[in-house]
């Protein structure tokens, strides 16, 4: 590990035109596209959720989490001690507003965005029903009612770790990819996607492909969720929850059957 991270450290500088691009695309698909959606939202889940106190009912946290977008619902799990995996693989997902705005505007297809939508969604809900171990009622610790300053506080730490993994990961897919373009550039767009699903996405919305075949592939990718959605929950979770081959699988899981919900919804719709 400590020689794969002297190589990799070595290779940004040598080229740093490319790192420095790649975190600013990062940097300026989170400002415009992520954190005016997700930190509002977290800030008032935040503090909604340390005044419900007793047992919260478990598809009331998996709404909030959905209806945030990764890694909302984590965050929340943490805030009050849960241990659901359940949960936790039903709202590893993207947020509904960039899922429907950005990526169905890359499409240039409302229906085409409320079709990823609906599979990633739906997605989500029957892979946590594949989960052993999961329930509809949880008894949770009692939490200390946050304050607006608080609850701020504890949501742009969130933020900052969200903006991190987006940076990082699209530094290494721009490096990879500089790679795979000379030897194998069939492996770029997955490479891609694996590491940095949002760079992934806008490139599939662009191949000449037919449009059902693009927002399946879109739905597919947004489900998964890549690299980028699977160290943020990570980063949220409490230390063991999940072991980190378990949770791949998981969102390999989700993806898939987003992709045939979204291909089929397509094709009826058309």
């Amino acid at each position: 590990m400590r020689v794969f991270l002297l190589l990799l450290m070595g290779w940004m500088l040598l080229r740093p035109g490319t790192a420095m691009d790649a975190a600013g695309a990062a940097c300026h698909l989170f400002v415009t596209s992520v954190l005016p959606g997700l930190f509002p939202y977290m800030t008032f889940s935040l503090m909604l959720v340390s005044r419900m106190d007793g047992s919260l009912p478990g598809w009331l946290l998996m709404l909030l989490g959905w209806c945030g977008g990764s890694p909302t619902g984590a965050r929340l799990m943490a805030q009050r001690g849960l241990r659901d995996k359940r949960l936790a693989v039903s709202c590893a997902t993207m947020s509904p507003m960039f899922l429907l705005g950005t990526l169905g505007s890359w499409l240039r297809s409302p229906a085409a965005g409320v079709c990823i939508l609906a599979s990633v969604v739906l997605g989500g809900w029957l892979t946590g029903l594949m989960v052993q171990g999961g329930g509809t009622a949880v008894a949770m610790r009692r939490s200390t009612p946050l304050s607006f300053g608080e609850a701020v506080t504890a949501a742009a730490k969130t933020m900052l770790m969200v903006c991190g993994t987006m940076v990082m990961l699209r530094v290494l897919a721009a490096l990879a990819t500089e790679v795979t373009n000379g030897l194998l550039p069939w492996l770029t767009l997955p490479l891609t996607t694996l590491l940095e699903v949002t760079t992934g996405t806008y490139v599939m919305a662009e191949l000449p492909l037919p449009l059902p075949l693009r927002t399946a592939l879109m739905a597919g990718a947004a489900g998964m969720g890549g690299a980028a959605i699977l160290m943020q929950n990570r980063a949220c979770y409490p230390e063991g929850f999940m072991p980190l081959p378990e949770q791949a699988a998981w969102q390999v899981l989700h993806g898939a059957i987003s992709f045939v919900l979204a291909l089929g919804l397509m094709l009826l719709w058309t």
